[in-house]
């Protein structure tokens, strides 16, 4: 007990030390006690300061560029294309379902965002996701490309437009005779 005692005490001690001085005394039954009031026969203990660290601040290796100089010129995109579907190909889907991959290298700049234009129109709202999904494409030929639009909606790149073909069965089509 007399050690929980002094544990306990030696904690309150070193929380407290920076805001009082300490004193130590022994009662008659031979218990050490703590305290920031002064008792009658107590000792004043110098406590010593806490041990503090700061660390260093960071390095920053990106470049040389600063900040400010980042926010002024937007980050050029090298490679910015649609992958999926492939140019003059055929996608065979009866709900009329498409996905379009793009490849952007280097990754979108935080703040812009994709927009994909199916025949001539914008469709939906741009997004920062690489991937398009299309559902309800009628029959036939149709032309898609997506542009890379700044945080003021500016289009700072395009890619190629690419031509797919949708084909999608129609009811009756095919096989099985004439009926009666």
């Amino acid at each position: 007990m007399n050690k929980l005692v002094l544990v306990v005490s030696l904690m309150i001690l070193t929380i407290c030390a920076s805001y009082a001085q300490v004193y130590k005394w022994t009662d008659s039954q031979g218990n050490v006690h703590f305290s920031d009031i002064p008792h009658t026969g107590a000792e004043k203990i110098n406590v010593i300061d806490a041990q503090t660290f700061s660390p260093p601040k960071p390095i920053n290796n990106v470049s040389d560029d600063s900040d400010s100089d980042k926010k002024k010129k937007p980050r050029t995109y090298k490679k910015f294309e649609i992958t999926e579907p492939a140019n003059e190909g055929t996608v065979r889907n009866n709900q009329g379902y498409v996905v379009i991959n793009v490849l952007l290298e280097p990754d979108l700049t935080p703040g812009d965002k994709l927009q994909l234009l199916f025949d001539g129109s914008a469709i939906g709202e741009p997004q920062p996701n690489l991937t398009f999904k299309l559902s309800g494409v009628y029959r036939g030929a149709h032309n898609i490309a997506v542009q890379v639009l700044n945080p003021k909606g500016d289009v700072l790149k395009t890619t190629e437009t690419i031509t797919f073909f949708m084909h999608r069965a129609r009811v009756g089509m095919g096989g099985g005779g004439a009926r009666n």
